[in-house]
């Protein structure tokens, strides 16, 4: 940023110098009429240094503009590049957080499996334990009355 900002003085005190510059070769122009083939040639001449520091200042100042593009267009690419970076993360994370959701949901459902079948196996043990104590008892009844009788 501060090379640009130089650059832009830079150009700004070239250009001015070579607007004084032809305000200086006008008048001297003006007085060239008067003047002698001489002068006139020294005009010519200090003409033509200020046309090529005018030519040198173009190129200088399109050198700045396509390096100025260039800059430009590498952070558009940059920019992009962290879009879809962002996205590819973004869209990475929403599938992760589906696939823990499901997970999680799973193991939530097999626990509640888990949880039905112990309670159906206590269930049947009970079942079982009194089933076993009342033919226990019936038998034990069975035998006395036989006993008894």
């Amino acid at each position: 940023m501060v090379s640009v900002v130089r650059s832009f003085v830079k150009s700004w005190t070239l250009s001015a110098l070579i607007v004084l510059a032809f305000a200086g070769a006008a008048n001297a122009a003006g007085n060239a009429a008067e003047k002698s083939d001489a002068e006139k040639a020294e005009l010519v001449a200090e003409i033509a240094v200020r046309d090529s520091v005018m030519a040198i200042h173009d190129s200088v100042c399109i050198v700045e503009k396509k390096a100025l593009r260039s800059d430009l267009e590498i952070e558009r690419a940059k920019c992009e590049n962290w879009e879809q970076s962002y996205n590819t993360l973004k869209k990475n994370n929403e599938t992760c957080a589906k696939a823990l959701s499901v997970a999680v949901q799973a193991s939530q459902e097999q626990a509640e499996k888990q949880k039905a079948k112990e309670k159906e196996k206590e269930k049947s043990d009970v079942v079982m334990q009194s089933a076993s104590m009342a033919a226990s008892f019936g038998l034990g009844m069975l035998i006395m009355w036989l006993i008894l009788d």
